[in-house]
């Protein structure tokens, strides 16, 4: 009698130990169910502000750029389909600061109505300071267009390198804000814009003026809020101006008419 009672409080013991270890089992199954939920929730809350901010982008990319002041801001608008409010700010940036891939061109406006040419155009370029590089960095081709009425219609064309390669392209100056070299490109009356290629490398430059040049390109800040929970998520792009592709620098230039 005692050994039935010893075998009976042991199966009880066992099916005890059983129902503990499936009890652990299903808790940690329904936890890990509900923390992926939580992570989908997340997730798909994430990608619908991120969308959010981008059609700000698209909105602002929209808007007319031609307002007064240095910035515009949007009013707080709430994105359909999307439980986001979304805001967006505008700048103008007078100093050109951009990416160019070899044989590309970048275009500075030189002056408008209500910014008077500058004495002088600096043109920082090249993060990179490696002469002895197998892959050196880039040199510079710069080209200033100018419309006077007094000489007509003309080009001036200078050229500028990184390192010598026995080209007989001089060497720029000692670069500022980060950049390896420089150039300084004196203006005359009449200038108008100035166009500036790479040549045997990719590089990344920046242009600005003695006195402070016209806009050069736009600086976009959208940012949206769920309306629903934290999540918060922030887009910035640079604009800049419309400018002729590179095939333009090889076409023939005047201010009038062109005689053969």
């Amino acid at each position: 009698m005692q050994n039935r009672r010893n075998q009976s409080g042991q199966v009880g013991i066992i099916i005890i130990l059983i129902m503990v270890v499936l009890l652990t089992f299903g808790l940690s199954i329904a936890s890990r169910s509900t923390r992926e939920v939580a992570l989908s929730q997340q997730e798909e809350e994430s990608n619908r502000v991120f969308n959010a901010a981008e059609a700000g982008i698209e909105r602002a990319l929209a808007t007319d750029l031609n307002f007064e002041g240095e910035s515009l801001s949007s009013d707080e608008t709430i994105i359909p389909g999307t439980d986001s409010e979304l805001t967006y700010n505008i700048t103008k940036n007078r100093i050109l600061e951009t990416r160019l891939i070899e044989g590309t061109t970048a275009m500075v406006q030189m002056q408008d109505d209500t910014n008077p040419l500058p004495t002088t155009i600096y043109v920082d370029w090249s993060r990179d300071s490696d002469c002895n590089a197998a892959e050196k960095p880039s040199s510079l081709i710069v080209s200033v267009y100018n419309v006077s009425a007094s000489t007509s219609a003309d080009v001036r064309h200078y050229a500028f390198a990184a390192c010598d390669r026995n080209d007989d392209i001089p060497l720029g100056e000692s670069g500022q804000n980060g950049y390896f070299k420089r150039a300084a490109v004196p203006t005359q009356t009449g200038d108008q814009f100035m166009r500036i290629k790479t040549v045997y490398n990719d590089t990344f430059l920046r242009v600005s003026g003695s006195s402070t040049l016209p806009t050069q390109a736009y600086d976009i800040r959208s940012e949206a809020n769920s309306t629903l929970g934290t999540e918060a998520r922030t887009v910035e792009v640079k604009r800049t101006l419309s400018v002729a592709p590179s095939v333009m620098d090889f076409a023939l230039f005047s201010g009038t008419t062109l005689v053969k």
